[in-house]
């Protein structure tokens, strides 16, 4: 949704029009903002970062440990390793490590994320209770001062805050069977996510397409 920002009455507005005065706010000052609320449970990317994580350094540890074997015990001991228990072991720390990460994520419970675009770049700011476990299972510090009122009079945690700016972004991927749009600051790896309500995802690819055209786009699936 388009809202605008008056700098003589100094509020923000739905609209490209001030509320309180009616002046039509300049393109620097508007801005396409909306709100989506998730479970970090549900989101399956968490999912597959933690367990190629885990899998990862399964692979490392089992790769050192059979090269160390193979250059000083030889074959003997590498046969010896292959049938012991070590491999079950290992792959069983990887499995636990997921189960942890599971329940870390079942505590983070529901958050807000507020996606703005405006003239500089996009950004997100992610909001959750203000529960000291919800921060600890974020692996944060439940720092207070993050504690912030909001415009309903309740009092919000500001987990996270990311920005990329439009002249940072190298890459971008419109997936609107997803009603999502990822923005890439190093081509491929660690997007920004933009997880847009399906009613408002044109308005935002427009916007998106205007302020990085010219920049390596994937195909619309």
């Amino acid at each position: 949704m388009i809202y605008s920002y008056c700098k003589h009455c100094g509020v923000e507005s739905c609209g490209d029009v001030c509320a309180q005065c009616g002046k039509r706010a300049p393109a620097p000052c508007q801005m396409d903002k909306w709100t989506v609320d998730s479970l970090p449970l549900a989101d399956s990317r968490a999912w597959k970062t933690t367990l190629l994580s885990l899998l990862g350094a399964a692979a490392l540890l089992l790769a050192a440990v059979f090269g160390l074997e193979a250059m000083f015990g030889g074959p003997a001991r590498v046969t010896l390793l292959l049938n012991s228990s070590f491999i079950w072991v290992t792959l069983s720390f990887a499995a636990v490590g997921q189960a942890v990460a599971v329940l870390f994520l079942l505590i983070q419970g529901r958050e807000t994320n507020v996606f703005t675009l405006d003239a500089q770049g996009a950004h997100q700011h992610t909001w959750h209770a203000p529960r000291k476990w919800k921060s600890w299972a974020r692996l944060q510090s439940a720092d207070p001062s993050k504690d912030i009122v909001q415009h309903d009079g309740t009092v919000m945690h500001l987990s996270q805050a990311r920005h990329m700016l439009w002249q940072d972004v190298a890459d971008v991927q419109y997936r609107p069977e997803r009603s999502m749009i990822l923005l890439y600051h190093t081509p491929r790896f660690a997007p920004m996510a933009l997880k847009i309500p399906a009613g408002e995802y044109e308005e935002a690819e427009r916007w998106v397409a205007k302020r990085c055209k010219g920049k390596p786009a994937g195909k619309r699936r």
